[in-house]
């Protein structure tokens, strides 16, 4: 990396737009271990000049759908614990608490849900969560639930229920941003029209460019986009290409460069979705068959994308907005 892009990644605020890394942290405090975010995660957010990560609430399958809130509630209290422990990183509720943690040189987390298993009981429950300081929710995973279809029940060509609807009124009134990476195409339709506030796609591609089923066609990115959303770039190798062995930084970026220039370089994000820590320790079976792109392979190597996107010749402040500033633009406009 030479000097402008050492200088522009280390002066720009870096946000990973969805990180699972509090089933890593869950998975090893169960058995015993403590500190892991220091131990094990602070040092690659540093490597990669990582400022800001949204930090995912996922409930495993083997959990949904009776026992979703006792998971989410025991991740939590887990994450909590091992927070606690780490005064690196601090779990911000408000605009003021993000930037206040990166005046002190701490790691801000904004706290997401990946799927509504744990608030299908009604919008009170949502409530719940938005105190303990939930910003950012997804409807599904990849499955139904009583919300919404997520993008694995396609076929069944399912949208918002009823609930799902009064959900997002629900969120748009207590200023939590929602998140389509993982509805139906209907779903995805059903929460843009039902939205009063700007949606985001915190972890997908283009579907011109790659036709998994968790990209995004031309017509969503820029329905999305011109409603203000924000789209984050996925790093899973398999969103990439359809061939995921020849996924590169390269051709991740390809995406970026086509969702630009259809909806705008202010709508572009980094949302590289890495699990590559799930594939070490207690419980990492099946972590290993998730593949990133040579020269994107884990957070260390988000300096590459600043060196990447000025050799494509994006300027200076554009790629200080992909870094961050876009998405951080869209979070003040829900976040108090």
């Amino acid at each position: 990396m030479d000097d402008r892009a050492f200088a522009l990644h280390g002066d720009a605020v870096v946000v990973d737009a969805h990180s699972d890394v509090f089933c890593d942290v869950v998975r090893r405090r169960l058995l015993g271990e403590t500190n892991v975010l220091s131990r094990l995660h602070v040092p690659s957010w540093r490597a990669g000049g990582v400022d800001v990560v949204v930090t995912t609430l996922y409930t495993e399958e083997e959990h949904k759908p009776d026992r979703a809130l006792r998971r989410a509630v025991m991740m939590l209290g887990a994450a909590l614990n091992d927070i606690a422990e780490t005064p690196d990183v601090a779990l911000c509720r408000t605009m003021a608490e993000v930037e206040a943690a990166q005046a002190d040189g701490r790691i801000a987390f904004v706290l997401a849900m990946e799927g509504g298993e744990p608030v299908q009981d009604g919008i009170e429950s949502l409530r719940v969560f938005y105190e303990l300081g939930v910003r950012v929710f997804g409807f599904t995973w990849n499955q139904r639930n009583l919300l919404a279809e997520g993008v694995g029940e396609e076929r069944a060509a399912g949208g918002l229920t009823e609930l799902g609807r009064a959900m997002v009124a629900e969120a748009n009134r207590l200023g939590i941003l929602l998140d389509v990476s993982h509805l139906s195409v209907k779903s995805f339709w059903d929460m843009l029209e039902a939205s009063d506030a700007p949606i985001i796609a915190s972890h997908s591609n283009a579907k011109a460019l790659c036709g998994h089923r968790r990209n995004l066609d031309d017509d969503q990115i820029r329905a999305l986009t011109q409603k203000g959303g924000v789209i984050g770039i996925n790093g899973v190798a398999a969103f990439i290409t359809e061939d995921p062995q020849q996924a590169s930084l390269a051709t991740m970026l390809d995406h970026l460069d086509y969702i630009a220039n259809l909806a705008g370089v202010e709508q572009v994000a980094l949302g590289p979705d890495f699990v590559d820590y799930l594939r070490v320790g207690p419980g990492s079976e099946g972590a290993d068959q998730i593949d990133y792109p040579t020269g994107f392979e884990n957070i260390t190597k988000m300096p590459a994308v600043t060196a990447a996107l000025l050799e494509r010749g994006y300027d200076e402040a554009q790629v200080r907005g992909i870094l961050g500033g876009n998405m951080l633009r869209l979070l003040r406009t829900v976040m108090a």
